[in-house]
This record gives C-alpha cells, structure tokens and sequence, in this order.
C-alpha cells in the first residue's frame, strides 16, 4: 500500500484525527460488553482495546509532515485489535467495527489499500472467529453474509471520493501556482512600465472612469508639469482636462500657458486618450513642458518677420526702379529683356516676402467674426481670379444653392482662403481644365469645397503639404511660382475658426480641398491682438 501522495504536511494530524474516530468507535463497543457480560471479556479483548489507544498515542506523537506511508501499520493495528475483541467477544455488533479501518483505508491509501484491508476484514470475518458461526441464528447468517459487502462499498466509496479530493486539490495547486506566476509576470512588467514612465522627460497621468488617479509618473521634471495644470485657470487645468476626455472629447497636443504664483510662465502640450471599457476605462493625459521650443519657435518667427519686413522696403525700391526704367523710350531690346527678369524676380521676392510677413502675422491677429454668406465670399473670390483664370484657359464653375450657406466668420480671413484655394487650382492646372467651387450646410457645419482637374499632388509629398514653404516635386521643376505658404496659412485660418481644412488628390488627375467650419463660430480665437 502506499499514499498517492508522496509528501503532505498535515499526514500527520490527519493520521490522528482518523485514529481518533476509529478509537470512538471501538469505546463504546467494548464499554457496553462490559456492562452487559463482563465475564466473557478475556486477555484478547484487554489487547484489542490497548492497541488503538497505542494507535493514537503514535499519531499524535507523529511529526506533522511524516511520510503518511508509515501509517499503514496503524491501520494494521486497527484490523488486529478489532479482531481480538471479536475473538473474545464475538458477535455481529463487534464485526461491523471492521468498516472503521477500512474507511481510513479507502480515504488515505486509495484503491489499492480499500482492497487490501477489505480483503484482510473478510478473511477475518470468516474465519477469524470460527465459534461465531455456532453463537449466531440464521438472521446473523445473513447480516454476517451482507457485511462485507458493505465493508468493501464504504472503502471503495472512501477512495473514490479521496481520489476526487485530490484531484481538486491538485488542480487547485495548479491553478494557484499558475496564477502565482502571472502575478509575477505582471509585477516585473509593471515595474517595467513604471521605469521607463519614470525615465522619460513628460508627465504620464492614468485616471479610471470617475477621474480617480490610478497611475502617474514623476519623470525627469519630477512631475512639476501636473503640478501646473492642478494649479493653472479653471478652462484648462488638470481636472477639467481629465472630464473632457471622460465625456468623449480626446486632445492632441493642445497647448496650455500656465503662470505660476512666482510669475514664472510655463507651456505645456496636453494629449489624453480614452481606455477602453473592457480594461476598466478611464483614459491617459501626458504633458510635456515645450516652453522652450515655443520660445525657440517664437524666436525664429520674429528672426523671420524682422528680416522679411527689412527686405520688402528695399524690394519694393528695386522693383518701382525697374518699371520706371522700362518707361524710358529707346531702349535695346536686350535691356527691355533684362529688365523683364528683374521684374519677375522682384514680384516673387514680393510674393514671397509678403506670404513670410503674413504667416508670421497670422496667429497674432484676432479674428474679427460676424454673420456672413459663404457664396458671397465665394463669388468676390471667383470674380478676383476670372482674368488669370482666362488667361490660363481655365474654367471657374461656381456651383448652385438652393438657400444662403450662413457662417459667423472673419470673412477677410475666409475670403484669403478661398483666394488661395482658387489660385492654386488655378495655377496648377492646364488649358481647357476647370475648377468646381462650391459650399453647403449640413447640420451644425458648412463645406466649402474647391476641385479641379490639374496636375495633382503625389502621395509622397501629400502628408507635407501643409508645412512652411514645401513645394510639391511634381511643381517644382516648372516654370510656375510658388511661397509654400498658401496651404498652411489658409490651415491655419480654417483652425483658428474651429473648422479644419484636408486635401485629397491623385497626380495627373486633380486635387480636392475641403475646408469645415462650424456655423455657430469657434469658442473661442484664443490668439492674441
């Protein structure tokens, strides 16, 4: 016989505890044989009472984590006290303690050890008391008969469930051991998060559904950013950025100016993205401190604008000295030609010292709005470029409204788009093309939509097309002149009133510009005067 399981630190305490059920079960026994015939209980009877007593003294006495096989001589033990009691004193009520050892049996040893003591109860049953056979009626007989039968279905009941028990527990260990290990996975990742959150140069701030703080970062800045935004007006600080990103609205690179109490100013760029549901929700804020490249960039603009507006005066000179040349009368047609590429150069030197100018102006100029129609704006536009159109062959086609298209807007700023959207489909297109303008409401927006049948852009440069002064390979090798300004600015203009502008086009056959703005007007300019 031997335990199925090899090594258990309690073998030891439950050997005693079923040690201590078989002694309560063979007590009373040999208790009521006394009462009742103290005579027949003979030096067999005084051994098979002193051995489970002994039993129990061993398992007690037993280091807790024994090896369990050892007490399969208690058991041994158990089978041969009840088998002294039932040589002296035999009777049907004797016989039946057999089922005590043969439950331990069963629960402790399995399979194997319900068949093995079953085997030994029976044979000593039958053959251990032959004078059993001569004291007991017919009835006995039969219980006698029957008896086995239910030694051998309480051990075999004891095993199987034993054997269910273990398997539990065993899947049990299992699955705790697996889930120890994940844990452990989890820790060594998150430590790993946490380490590379803290070694970056931006504030990390997780938060659950309810805007609770979950996870933040210190950072190289030792989070000094969040510590701004907590501080900083009601519009933007950290709390009210955190509910907008709750209710739906995700940010991406907003940028937040914060004063400090010591006057110093600070700026920041703020992104948040929602976590999805199934994670617990919630969402992530990350803000990093750009006051110095806004400083850098600030730097630059002025560097530009200074330098741009020193070159338009002298620009201007060189430019009215070419055409009051070209008024004198006599001269060579050499000089005539000459003349002429100056004064090409100096316009687009214009042109281009103009658009620097106005890019640098153009996020420091309020937005003057007010109700307008964008077809109006729409036909002064079309009306300014009718004669380079002409001149170019191409065919400006305004399309058809059944009502107004009513915008609160700047419509100085919206008709300097609109002239470069025009121009540049103008510009870039070929004889017998034509431009499409148009504009609709639909719901609480307008579109103003600009399409033509030109050269197009190609999908390389298309994600470029909105940075300062890039110009398309597929136009750059040509003759027509061009800042790489007009896009950006307009973009920008088309921002500033809350909307946004995209384009779309396929080379060799044409562009489509859509700029959005809301109806209602932006919040706010958020721009300075």
């Amino acid at each position: 016989m031997r335990m199925h399981l090899d090594h258990d630190d309690r073998a030891g305490q439950r050997a005693f505890r079923n040690q201590l059920g078989v002694v309560a079960g063979i007590m009373p026994v040999v208790a009521f044989v006394l009462v009742v015939d103290r005579g027949s209980v003979s030096t067999l009877a005084l051994i098979g009472t002193a051995l489970p007593l002994a039993a129990l003294v061993a398992t007690a006495a037993a280091p807790p984590s024994i090896d369990p096989r050892w007490f399969a001589a208690v058991l041994a033990a158990d089978v041969a006290s009840i088998a002294f009691i039932r040589g002296d004193v035999p009777s049907i009520g004797v016989s039946a303690l057999f089922t005590l050892p043969a439950l331990w049996s069963g629960y402790a040893f399995g399979f194997r050890g319900a068949a093995v003591t079953s085997t030994v109860a029976v044979g000593l049953l039958w053959f251990g008391a032959p004078g059993e056979w001569i004291a007991i009626d017919a009835d006995d007989t039969a219980r006698l008969v029957s008896l086995p039968l239910i030694i051998a279905a309480v051990s075999g009941t004891a095993a199987a469930l034993a054997r269910r028990g273990r398997a539990r527990q065993e899947l049990l260990h299992a699955q705790t051991e697996l889930l120890r290990r994940r844990l452990a996975e989890v820790e060594a990742r998150e430590e790993l998060v946490r380490a590379v959150l803290d070694s970056v140069d931006f504030d990390v701030l997780a938060f659950d559904d309810a805007g609770r703080t979950t996870v933040t970062n210190s950072g190289r800045g030792g989070g000094v950013g969040l510590d701004d935004l907590a501080d900083c007006t009601a519009a933007t600080n950290l709390q009210t950025l955190v509910r907008r990103t709750l209710e739906g609205t995700e940010l991406e690179e907003v940028l937040v100016p914060v004063r400090r109490p010591d006057g110093v100013a600070r700026t920041y760029t703020v992104s948040t993205r929602l976590l999805p549901d199934e994670g617990g929700g919630g969402g992530v804020l990350v803000a990093r401190d750009v006051t110095a490249e806004r400083s850098a960039l600030e730097a630059r603009d002025d560097l530009v604008s200074s330098v741009s507006h020193e070159l338009r005066t002298p620009t201007t000179a060189v430019l009215g000295s070419v055409e009051l040349a070209r008024e004198v009368e006599g001269l060579p047609a050499d000089a005539e030609r000459l003349l002429d590429v100056a004064s090409r150069n100096a316009e687009r030197l214009v042109e281009l010292v103009g658009g620097i100018l106005t890019a640098a102006r153009e996020e420091q100029v309020d937005l003057v709005l007010a109700p307008c129609d964008l077809l109006d704006v729409i036909d002064a536009a079309v009306e300014a470029a009718e004669p380079a159109a002409r001149v170019a062959g191409v065919e400006l086609r305004i399309g058809t409204a059944d009502a107004p298209v009513r915008v609160v807007a700047d419509a100085f700023r919206i008709r300097q788009v609109v002239d470069n959207l025009v121009s540049n489909a103008v510009k870039y297109n070929h004889d017998g093309g034509w431009v499409d303008i148009g504009a609709h409401a639909v719901g609480d927006r307008v579109w103003l939509i600009v399409r033509d049948d030109g050269v197009g852009i190609a999908d390389a440069d298309q994600d470029r097309l909105f940075e300062r002064f890039f110009r398309a390979e597929s136009v750059r090798s040509t003759g027509i002149h061009g800042t790489g300004l007009g896009l950006r600015i307009s973009r920008q203009i088309a921002q500033r009133h809350g909307g946004d502008l995209a384009v779309t086009s396929t080379l060799g056959e044409g562009t489509t510009v859509t700029m959005t703005l809301p109806a209602a007007g932006p919040e706010r300019t958020g721009v300075r005067a």
